[in-house]
């Protein structure tokens, strides 16, 4: 019966060095990317990188619109601050009557 324990230990030690083996493999592989994509973040490319692997364009800034209006609507107790003279930064009329 010696040979079904030796052959035992062999499948063990095969199945240890096989989990081992890929547990660097991974473990280094997972740090060279952790370390490209602080690179790229460094640089500022990280947005274009990661959209270049998935196949979708990069994000865009949110663009103004020209009609904002459908994003507030004014309510009985919103409160609408009027504009004055009195108020800095307003412009004196001009003595033509054009303003300045």
């Amino acid at each position: 019966m010696p040979l079904p324990s030796s052959f035992a230990d062999i499948a063990q030690k095969s199945a240890v060095l096989f989990l081992a083996g890929t547990t660097v493999y991974y473990m280094v592989n997972i740090g060279m990317l952790v370390n490209r994509r602080m690179e790229l973040k460094k640089q500022g490319k990280l947005q274009e990188e990661l959209a270049r692997l998935t196949g979708m364009a990069p994000p865009q800034p949110p663009q103004p619109s020209q009609d904002m209006g459908y994003l507030h609507t004014e309510t009985a107790t919103t409160p609408t601050p009027m504009a004055t003279n009195a108020q800095p930064g307003s412009t004196a009329p001009q003595p033509n009557g054009e303003g300045a």
